[in-house]
Parts: structure tokens; sequence; C-alpha cells
């Protein structure tokens, strides 16, 4: 019994290798397509920011606390903050300093992620989340409490 791979495989199984030879042109070209769809925002120097960014004035107050038009945030464990060249940087780092950035929340409502914004990024507009509207409308809508309890 002979469990090792004879040097002759191939020839003794074209279809098999075939097969891993189309495999292997598919993922080249899917790796090729990545690339080529990446690269050009990388070479220019811009960041992609995620759906649902939003954008602000933030002071940061100490490690884990920041403040954001106005209110106190907190920072979620594990927040990344990435400078104007994109590097990570710690919160404590960047103590009693204000910045405008963009950021996004976590499910718990801490920020997940924070960009410093360069003046060119500030200029730029962000786009509306999807349904960002709709979300609006519907927390401004006046909550009423029914007069008398049903029958």
């Amino acid at each position: 019994m002979n469990r090792c791979v004879r040097p002759d495989a191939d020839r003794a199984f074209p279809l098999a290798a075939s097969r891993r030879a189309l495999l292997r042109q598919l993922l080249a070209g899917a790796g090729a397509a990545a690339l080529a769809a990446w690269a050009p925002a990388a070479r220019a120097g811009l960041r992609v920011f995620p759906m649902g960014t939003r954008r602000g004035e933030m002071t940061f107050t100490d490690a884990s606390q920041v403040q954001l038009h106005g209110n106190t945030e907190l920072l979620a464990p594990g927040t990344r903050i990435h400078d104007v060249n994109n590097r990570l940087v710690f919160a404590s780092t960047l103590a009693g300093q204000t910045w405008v950035v963009n950021y996004v929340r976590d499910g718990n409502r801490t920020l997940r992620e924070i960009w410093i914004l360069t003046p060119g990024e500030i200029q730029e507009k962000l786009p509306p989340a999807p349904g960002q509207d709709e979300l609006n409308r519907s927390r401004s809508a006046p909550t009423t409490a029914p007069s008398s309890p049903p029958n």
C-alpha cells in the first residue's frame, strides 16, 4: 500500500491536472482584479471610509473617553485611531488635542474606529448613509402616550 503521490500522477489523471491548472488561473485572475481595484486609491493616498461613517470634532480627554459634539463618549475596547498618515496611534498620546475626525460606532454605541482627517479630507463631503433620513425621522417623531388605558 503506497500512500505517496506518484511523480507521474498528472499523466495518470489528466482531468484532475487540467482542473488544478484552471483553478490556479482563476485564483490568479481574481487576485489581479482585486489588486487592480484597490491600487488606484492606495497610489493616490486616499483613504476609503466604510458605510455609516460619521464626522465630528473630537477632543481626546483620556485613554477611554472623548468629547464628541460636546458629549462625553466612550471608546470601545480595542478602538483603532488612525492619524493623518493612516498610522495607528493610542488615545493617551492625543490627550488634550482636538481634531476633526470620521468615526464608526459598534453595536454598543461606543466608538470603534476613528480617523483623524487631513485638511483635504475635511473639505470632502461624506455620502449619506443609506436609510439615514428614515432613521432620523423615526427618532424625531413625537411619542405620545394614550390618554386612557385600553379596555
